[in-house]
């Protein structure tokens, strides 16, 4: 008698995982900078045979990038904000990139250029450049606007340009909006900062040659979901030429 309640109840929670993970309904929740292109994603996603009879949600509020690898337990995806680390893959999580979030430099209006080098980019961060009138500017001394060391998008401008990791900031932000903010006030008339591109369509965005850095987002899931068809039809769908062609509506890279 005291072992079939507990085969019971054993069995209620195994149905319970199981129905949550393969409702219908899905939510899709996670980090904040995968918000639009998982939105986009679904929404083209959906017109596949295999997704059909599925119904895709996308909270606009942000969870966070480990919001979304939590929500992988309940849901058969959640977004990502950049590629997982090895301790997150060793939560049994794998991941699907959809897109590389560009990274921009964007200046204040006292700045006075559009155009730089990435050579003389790098030099104004890593301060051997000081005034906006040694690359064709104002005379005017330049302020660094930066990222907290392990934000996404600034963890790989340094990997790509490891100069980039002795920049001495003037102010350090935590969000797009708040550079935004600053770059548009007077005190950051004199300013550079940088970002997702997407964030920056209200503001001095430079053309800089030879430059073209993102970061890959997506979906993250469970590896005990690795061998569900949507899974399968999703990696498709997300390595497809028609894909990449809807990217170019929301200022993204394709996956690498």
């Amino acid at each position: 008698m005291g072992i079939k309640p507990m085969k019971v109840l054993l069995g209620l929670v195994a149905f319970a995982a199981i129905s949550t993970t393969y409702a219908a309904d899905q939510k899709i929740i996670g980090a904040g900078p995968s918000t639009k292109v998982a939105s986009l994603f679904v929404e083209e996603f959906t017109k596949a045979p295999e997704a059909n009879g599925y119904t895709f949600f996308v909270p606009p509020r942000s969870a966070k990038h480990a919001g979304g690898i939590k929500a992988s337990n309940d849901f058969i995806f959640g977004r990502t904000g950049r590629p997982l680390n090895a301790k997150e893959r060793d939560q049994n999580k794998d991941e699907i990139f959809l897109a590389r979030i560009p990274v921009a430099f964007v200046v204040g209006s006292g700045a006075a250029v559009s155009k730089l080098s990435m050579g003389q980019v790098e030099g104004i961060f890593s301060g051997t450049i000081t005034n906006w009138k040694e690359v064709g500017g104002g005379d005017a001394k330049i302020l660094l606007a930066g990222r907290e060391q392990k934000e996404a998008l600034f963890s790989v401008l340094k990997a790509k340009y490891p100069s980039f990791s002795k920049a001495k900031f003037d102010k350090v932000f935590k969000k797009d909006h708040q550079v935004v903010n600053f770059l548009k006030s007077p005190a950051g008339k004199f300013a550079i900062g940088f970002g997702a591109k997407p964030n920056f369509s209200d503001l001095n965005v430079l053309s800089v040659r030879e430059f073209s850095v993102g970061v890959s987002v997506g979906l993250v899931y469970d590896n005990k979901n690795s061998g569900d068809p949507l899974v399968g039809a999703a990696k498709r769908f997300a390595a497809s030429a028609d894909w990449h062609s809807k990217l170019g509506s929301l200022e993204l890279l394709p996956p690498e």
